[in-house]
């Protein structure tokens, strides 16, 4: 009976794991306070699936704060390397952050 408990247990820890940005990230920018702050679009490369054969990919923004810099895909292809993008940021967890429009 523990066996069968445990497994659903790390089922649901993989499950919140794979789909944090859902369940734990985007919840967090909505209700608690956040911090706004300008960042680049830079030449880092998300490729999307099979992207390396078909040459679609999207760019990843940068930011810092505090002196430690962030950076995440921008999901949107509409941005071109060098762009400046406004991102809001958890105060307490910069690591959880968006561009600002993107929602």
């Amino acid at each position: 009976m523990n066996s069968k408990w445990l497994k659903i247990f790390l089922l649901l820890m993989i499950m919140i794991y794979l789909f944090r940005e859902n369940i734990i990230y985007t919840p967090v920018l909505n209700i608690f306070s956040n911090q706004k702050i300008k960042g680049q679009i830079i030449n880092e490369k998300y490729y999307k699936r099979r992207g390396q054969f078909t040459n679609q990919f999207i760019y990843y923004y940068k930011f810092s704060v505090n002196g430690k810099d962030y950076s995440n895909p921008s999901y949107d292809e509409k941005y071109k390397l060098g762009d400046s993008v406004l991102i809001e940021y958890n105060e307490t967890f910069p690591f959880m952050n968006r561009i600002k429009n993107q929602k």
